[in-house]
């Protein structure tokens, strides 16, 4: 009986812990989001465009809270981006805008991101098979999100 009740402490501490990764990819994935398009909105001088950038940021900012507010039930915080990161993409977004900072390049940037959270959501689910429905359901959530984004961003190209 005890061997049992171990076994089943484990089963549930290693769920424990996919929940905090999968919660923390939906972190650092809608950090990442809202502030490269921060940056890009700054950078446009379409209106329309930066309507659509401005809606998809909003929209990043809702996952990015709701997965803060999960990790918090859990009894822990999010781990974003680091620092190193952070700057890190300012300088390739910087460097890759100077060249041309046309809509229509802007919006290839939107679209390349976007299918590199796409990846990132399929590689959480895969690497945390034991993460509760509750964070499969965001991390989906936000994988619908940069779906629809990448595809949106196509009317720009």
């Amino acid at each position: 009986m005890q061997e049992k009740n171990k076994a089943q402490k484990n089963d549930q501490n290693h769920g424990d812990c996919d929940n905090e990764a999968v919660l923390n990819e939906v972190v650092r994935n809608t950090e990442m989001g809202k502030n490269t398009l921060g940056q890009l909105i700054g950078i446009t001088d379409d209106r329309v465009f930066k309507a659509s950038l401005l809606n998809q940021q909003r929209e990043f900012r809702k996952l990015n809270q709701n997965a803060h507010t999960a990790l918090a039930a859990c009894g822990t915080h999010g781990h974003g981006q680091s620092k190193m990161a952070k700057m890190a993409t300012s300088m390739g977004i910087h460097a890759k805008t100077m060249k041309d900072s046309s809509t229509r390049a802007l919006a290839d940037m939107v679209i390349q991101g976007a299918n590199q959270g796409v990846l990132d959501c399929e590689k959480a689910r895969k690497d945390h098979p034991h993460a509760s429905t509750g964070a499969m359901q965001l991390l989906d959530e936000l994988q619908q999100f940069e779906e629809h984004a990448a595809v949106e961003m196509r009317e720009y190209l």
